[in-house]
C-alpha cells in the first residue's frame, strides 16, 4: 500500500487562472465578468496569446464586491422560521371531493356498495346515464 492512499492529499490551486477559465472560477458568465470584474482586475500575459489573472487578487475583488452589494437582512430570534417569503400561517383545507360521498378511511373495504358505487361515478364521468338496474 502506497502512502498516496493512505492519506488523502488536498488539491493545490493555481495561482494564475487563464482567462476562459477565470469566469468560471468566480461562478459566472464570460460576458457579467467582462462587464463587471475584468475592468478591476489586473491582467498578464501568458504565452503568446494567452491572458491570466491571479487567483488571490480575484478572491479579494469578490470579497469587495460582496461586501459593497450584500443585502443586509434583519437577524431573526426565531430560526425555525420558513426560509422562504411565504410564512406557512395557511394551511391547505382538507376538501372532500364533490364525486365522493364518503368519509375516507384506511383498510380493505367491506362494503359491497363500493363496485356499484364505482360504476355509477365512471358511467357518470363517461356521460352515460345510470342504468335502472
Amino acid at each position: 500500500m502506497s502512502n498516496r492512499s493512505a492519506a488523502q492529499v488536498a488539491p493545490i490551486l493555481p495561482r494564475f487562472i487563464r482567462a476562459g477559465e477565470a469566469y468560471g472560477y468566480l461562478g459566472m458568465c464570460r460576458d457579467e465578468f467582462n462587464k463587471t470584474v475584468r475592468p478591476n482586475v489586473r491582467e498578464f500575459p501568458i504565452g503568446k496569446q494567452g491572458i491570466g489573472f491571479d487567483r488571490i487578487e480575484l478572491d479579494q475583488w469578490a470579497d469587495a464586491y460582496v461586501e459593497s452589494m450584500a443585502i443586509e437582512k434583519a437577524a431573526n430570534q426565531d430560526n425555525n422560521q420558513p426560509r422562504s417569503g411565504r410564512q406557512g400561517v395557511n394551511k391547505w383545507r382538507e376538501k372532500q371531493s364533490p364525486a365522493s360521498t364518503r368519509g375516507t378511511g384506511f383498510g380493505t373495504s367491506t362494503k359491497s356498495s363500493e363496485v356499484s358505487d364505482f360504476k355509477k361515478a365512471l358511467d357518470q364521468a363517461r356521460g352515460k346515464k345510470p342504468s335502472s338496474t
